[in-house]
């Protein structure tokens, strides 16, 4: 069975400066931005739900939007549905989300630390430019010497 993250998607935004900062500007873009940023980490390997508090007209599979509800009712309703959470990460710093998720058997993972691992997969250059970090490709034939073209000459012509 794949691996099932529960991501409470407002909390993670307010804990990255750059995320809030969009979600000031514009929640919309914010939104697709994690989601994009989580996505693109974790490809199809898990299954990602994402939650966020209130309204949207957005149909996007796996995304959860509370309505009147808050996304932490969202979530404490999607872990009482299942029966086995062995499978389930939760990824949240609010108490009773944590709490929930704990005493349920659930892996914790708080929004700072999340937000650390999906920020950090972009350091697989560690500093460099990457063009620093091209290896030549061993595959290419050498050049032909003087002889070896003369032979070719011989006997193809």
């Amino acid at each position: 069975m794949k691996k099932i993250i529960l991501i409470d998607g407002n909390n993670v935004l307010h804990k990255s400066s750059v995320l809030k900062q969009l979600f000031i500007k514009d929640k919309i873009a914010a939104r697709r931005s994690l989601i994009e940023k989580v996505k693109t980490r974790f490809g199809s390997g898990c299954n990602i739900e994402f939650y966020f508090d209130g309204h949207s007209d957005s149909k996007s599979s796996g995304v959860f939007f509370s309505g009147n509800k808050t996304a932490d009712e969202l979530i404490r309703s999607r872990l009482e549905r299942s029966e086995d959470h062995r499978n389930f990460t939760v990824v949240s710093s609010d108490n009773f989300v944590t709490g929930l998720a704990k005493a349920c058997g659930c892996i914790v993972i708080s929004s700072e630390e999340f937000l650390k691992d999906i920020e950090n997969d972009g350091l697989v250059f560690k500093g460099k430019n990457i063009n620093e970090l091209y290896i030549p490709d061993s595959e290419k034939p050498r050049s032909l010497s003087r002889k070896e073209l003369e032979f070719f000459r011989d006997k193809f012509s």
